[in-house]
């Protein structure tokens, strides 16, 4: 299995319905979602409020 890093974008939605996409890399989506959790404090403290996590081109 490799561990090479991939582009992700995580899109998120606030309580104000506003939407929102964080860019990073990550071996796997799920790791991807451990990243967004530990980068950005909203998707920290609601970790629902994530819409998709897409692997970018």
């Amino acid at each position: 299995m490799s561990s090479t890093a991939h582009p992700f974008v995580v899109r998120y939605k606030k309580n104000d319905g506003s939407q929102h996409t964080l860019q990073l890399h990550a071996a796997n989506r799920k790791e991807a979602r451990i990243v967004a959790m530990e980068t950005n404090a909203y998707v920290r403290r609601y970790p629902t409020s994530e819409a998709s996590i897409l692997l970018a081109a």
